[in-house]
C-alpha cells in the first residue's frame, strides 16, 4: 500500500502507486531509483496499448439485431489520457529510459 508521509521540505511517497494517473507521475517515478525499473514496465504496457481505432455505433441498436458501426480514429488514446504529446513521445521516452538503465 503507498504510504505520503511528511518530511522536512514537503511530502514524501513511500512505496509504488496503485494507479498511474498522468506522464508527470511516470516522469517523477523514472526519477527514483527504487522505481524507475517498475515504472519502466508500466510505461511499456502503456505503449503496447493498440487503441488507435474504436468502433462508433451509426445506428441500429444490439436488441434488434441491426446494429450499423463503423471503425474510427480513437479520439483519446491512453497515452493522451495520461498526457503524452503523441505516440511518438512516448516511444522516445521508453527508448531514452531503456538506455539510460542499460547504460549504467
Amino acid at each position: 500500500m503507498q504510504q505520503i508521509t511528511r518530511h522536512r521540505g514537503g511530502y514524501k511517497m513511500r512505496g509504488y502507486p496503485k494507479h498511474i494517473a498522468t506522464k508527470q507521475d511516470f516522469d517523477n517515478l523514472l526519477a527514483m531509483p527504487d522505481h524507475k525499473d517498475r515504472a519502466l514496465k508500466d510505461l511499456k504496457k502503456l505503449q503496447a496499448i493498440d487503441d488507435a481505432k474504436v468502433v462508433k455505433v451509426v445506428s441500429g441498436s444490439a436488441e434488434t439485431d441491426n446494429l450499423v458501426t463503423e471503425e474510427i480514429d480513437n479520439p483519446n488514446p491512453a497515452w493522451k489520457q495520461k498526457g503524452y504529446k503523441d505516440k511518438k513521445a512516448l516511444d522516445d521516452l521508453v527508448t531514452a529510459t531503456e538506455v539510460a538503465i542499460d547504460g549504467k
